[in-house]
């Protein structure tokens, strides 16, 4: 299994940095910088982890994983939030009800850190879990 990383982030050095680390571990890497492109391409791409930076700018974080309950392939999908330490609680507990997995302090956190979290994450998927996160055919 090569696993699919969307991340999503208005941050361009941020996902520059991410994307270029991350494809050294074998991640099938893609970047998005607003909300409306990143549920455009989880939508089409079905990713296994999404990224998510939850201070975007126009339609944030939380929006992101309101619109993703609309769409039955993308349930399964692994949200790891971006957040910096100084994010209210109650935001991230807001952003954990509608779907979030976990979070990360992008402010604080290193890339080893980073890639350890995500084989977490992915060692929790069994063999049955993989076709969850395929998009269903137009038949």
């Amino acid at each position: 299994m090569t696993p699919r990383l969307l991340i999503i982030t208005h941050d361009g050095i941020l996902a520059s940095a991410y994307r270029a680390h991350l494809m050294r571990e074998q991640f099938v890497v893609e970047c998005r910088a607003t909300a409306r492109e990143g549920l455009i391409k989880a939508r089409q791409w079905s990713p296994y982890i999404i990224l998510l930076d939850v201070t975007l700018p126009g339609l944030n974080g939380l929006d992101v994983l309101k619109s993703m309950r609309d769409v039955p392939w993308l349930s399964q999908t692994h949200v790891v939030l971006l957040v910096e330490r100084t994010l209210s609680h109650r935001v991230i507990d807001d952003c954990r009800l509608w779907g979030a997995s976990s979070f990360l302090y992008k402010d604080a956190c290193s890339m080893d850190e980073v890639v350890a979290h995500l084989q977490t994450i992915l060692s929790s998927f069994d063999t049955s879990e993989s076709t969850k996160h395929q998009i269903p055919s137009t038949k």
